[in-house]
């Protein structure tokens, strides 16, 4: 990202220090670590529903909508600090904040608010898939859940929310940056920060009504399919890039496969034993250099 000016530059900074733990854990952190897993399960029906809401889930549903509005007023989609996040100055030294402090205290507990109403929502899955797309338009301000970008609507949020879901990005792949090297030797953008399966349906709602008979675990398969297919045609420059680009993408695929009922836990056990244990001589070779 080129930053071409000193205004740029400070909406820049600010906006990465304004995120939540949405932002910093979910859109693009360090995940060059080691997970313990555990053993992945078959779904239930229920859990793998789109919409269906009852009249209680819907009203709830709504009701954490509503919760996600920051201010009055339509969004400036300039970055809403985090009042939880602490900013230094030149000596290191934390910067107290300025103003009234009891207006200070409204905005942290709304903010958390917000972050709270966002994950309830996470956490309803694809029951409230529906409601969310009716908001995609919803101009009111919210704050900021994914890292450089600026558009902080209610709308915005409820993207976002779905874009976690479907995405489902394991922890152990990629790690923070905007591009990676290649098979070809070069540097390629990273394809979460260059685009969606949504954009190439020419949108999220015509994404859904391609892939309407589609349940909530297929939709994420799916996507992640996307993403896979995405990283292998860049490659990998070596081993360890194909350990943290693609081969977690591929046993994350398998774990949500096995969820939706398909025979591959055989072929699950393996990818992991080739990840876990490095075996360097099971990668495919087209993946990596000449």
């Amino acid at each position: 990202m080129k930053i071409r000016n000193a205004s740029m530059f400070i909406l820049f900074v600010l906006l990465c220090v304004t995120l939540g733990s949405w932002a910093s854990e979910t859109a693009s952190p360090n995940r060059s670590i080691q997970i313990k897993r555990t053993p992945p399960m078959r779904s239930s029906p229920d859990s793998k529903k789109i919409g269906g809401a009852n009249e209680k889930q819907e009203k709830e549903i709504k009701a954490l909508i509503e919760q996600l509005v920051y201010k009055k007023g339509e969004a400036t989609n300039r970055p809403v600090r985090n009042p939880l996040m602490k900013i230094y100055n030149a000596e290191g030294k934390v910067v107290k904040p300025s103003g009234d402090s009891k207006k200070i205290e409204q905005n942290r507990k709304k903010f958390e608010s917000c972050q709270m109403a966002f994950q309830k929502l996470y956490e309803m899955k694809g029951p409230a898939f529906p409601i969310l797309l009716e908001h995609l338009d919803d101009k009111r301000q919210s704050i900021n859940f994914r890292n450089h970008y600026t558009g902080n609507s209610v709308g915005n949020a409820c993207y976002w929310n779905i874009y976690y879901q479907l995405m489902d990005q394991p922890r152990d792949y990629s790690e923070y940056g905007h591009s990676r090297e290649g098979r070809d030797g070069k540097l390629h953008p990273k394809p979460y920060w260059e685009g969606t399966p949504f954009d190439d349906a020419g949108g999220l709602k015509k994404w859904f009504a391609k892939n309407k008979n589609l349940n909530y675990i297929e939709m994420q398969i799916k996507c992640l399919g996307w993403l896979l297919e995405k990283e292998k045609l860049i490659g990998a420059s070596d081993a360890d890039s194909y350990f943290l680009n693609i081969v977690p993408l591929e046993i994350r695929i398998l774990e949500r496969r096995y969820n939706n009922g398909d025979d591959v836990k055989s072929e699950l056990n393996r990818l992991i034993k080739i990840k876990d244990e490095k075996l360097t001589d099971q990668i495919p070779k087209e993946l990596l250099p000449d």
